[in-house]
Order: structure tokens, then sequence, then C-alpha cells
């Protein structure tokens, strides 16, 4: 099977770009009711699927499909406003299973990681999920959910193939 780390689409230009604050961050999990965020919306302003804001932050479409593949995901509304234009659109956070999967030959430097091999024996049947101690924000799909988002018309996201363990990506 293969798998892709999904990222915030790069090439998206005039899209909201917002922050989470470390306090905010630190008890997101510790409380249930929806988060709020003033943007500025505008026009020209485009709503990724999947934002980079310091926490996983999808559209409730992406998220539909992960929870259709994946049982055990946490999430809580995060409702993204604009007083002035009277707009408002819902976002979750969501905290996925985190799995100890790297594999032996993932490349480190200056203890970072530079590239990622995984080792699908540990993956098990999981399909949407965290790399265990790899920091920042991302989420790790098989092949099988990525087509499920392509199929339900999701596409302004990035999404690269990571190496396996015991076979090279050509």
């Amino acid at each position: 099977m293969d798998y892709f780390l999904i990222e915030q689409y790069k090439k998206a230009q005039n899209y909201v770009d917002f922050s989470i604050d470390f306090f905010t961050k630190k008890k997101i999990w510790t409380e249930e009711e929806p988060l709020f965020f003033s943007c500025e919306n505008g026009a020209e302003k485009v709503y990724l699927p999947f934002l980079d804001c310091g926490v996983c932050a999808v559209s409730k479409e992406m998220k539909k499909v992960f929870d259709t593949y994946q049982k055990g995901i946490i999430s809580r509304p995060m409702i993204l406003t604009d007083a002035e234009s009277k707009w408002s659109e819902v976002f979750y956070c969501i905290k996925l299973k985190e799995i100890d999967c790297l594999g032996n030959s993932t490349i480190y430097r200056k203890n970072e990681v530079q590239k990622i091999y995984l080792d699908t024996t540990k993956i098990g049947y999981n399909k949407v999920f965290h790399i265990k101690n790899i920091p920042y924000g991302h989420i790790v799909a098989d092949l099988e959910v990525v087509e499920a988002l392509l199929r339900k018309n999701i596409t302004a996201f990035d999404a690269v193939k990571l190496a396996q363990e015991g076979c090279e990506i050509t």
C-alpha cells in the first residue's frame, strides 16, 4: 500500500492564512465548545481543505472522508468568521492516532527528519494517522483515502508519496 503525507497546498494564492497561538494550542483538547477565529474574508480569498495553522485543521468535507476510513479521530469544531461580510465557514481541528512507524532507514539531519521511510509492518490497518515523534502538523493517508478525497473533488492539498523500507520510489 502507498502512503502520502498530506500538506497544505503550496501553489495556492490568496488563501485564508492564520495561525493558532501557543496558549490556544495548549488548551485546544481540554475544552469541547467550538473555537472562533476572525479572518478577513474578501471576495478573492481561497479556503483550502487542509490548513497548516499550528494544528491540523481540515474542512468538513475532508473530515467526512477521514471519518469514513479511520475510526477514533478526535475533532473540535473551528469556525472561521468575517463579521464585515457576514461570512463563516466550519473547519475541524483533528487529532489522529499517532503511530511509531518510522523505519530504520529514515534520514535525520541535526535531529530533524529529512526523509521519511515508513515501516509499514507497524501501521497495521490504519488509513489516516500522525507519525509519532514528528512535531510539525501533518497527516499521513493511504492511497485509498487520497483517491476518495479526489473522487469527492477535494483537490487543493499536496500529497507527497512517502518511501517505505525495502522499496524505493521511482
